[in-house]
């Protein structure tokens, strides 16, 4: 039982280092690239990540099955997603006001984009 809440913790706080991943500012690269005439990207996975992909899937809907069958297993995984959920409200609390910031900025990019959708189709 207290693998399966580990393993539990562990997803999540993988996911949570990814997200905040995402958000960290990119870095600049030194030299512009070359602009690209498509701006879609096809990706591949490789087989050994498919496969891994493929075992970390089937590890994962395993486990499902495990905590949804085992009462004591979907109490704990249960007390790992609340504190999962309880740490989330602490962080958007936390960052309120640079989540908003980002809205209004996002929002002011949209109204300014289509107050001017003559400018944008003149420039590409």
């Amino acid at each position: 039982m207290k693998r399966i809440a580990l393993l539990l913790v562990l997803v999540v706080g993988l996911a949570a280092t990814s997200a905040a991943r995402s958000q960290q500012p990119t870095k600049v690269p030194a030299t512009k690239p070359a602009p690209s005439v498509s701006d879609t990207v096809s990706l591949k996975p490789s087989p050994e990540l498919q496969k891994a992909l493929d075992d970390l899937a089937a590890a994962v809907q395993a486990l499902a099955l495990k905590i949804a069958s085992d009462p004591q297993i979907k109490a704990a995984a249960m007390q790992v997603a609340s504190g999962a959920v309880n740490t989330a409200q602490q962080v958007v609390a936390e960052q309120s006001v640079a989540i908003q910031e980002a809205l209004k900025s996002a929002a002011e990019r949209i109204s300014a984009a289509q107050a001017n959708p003559h400018q944008r189709s003149k420039r590409q």
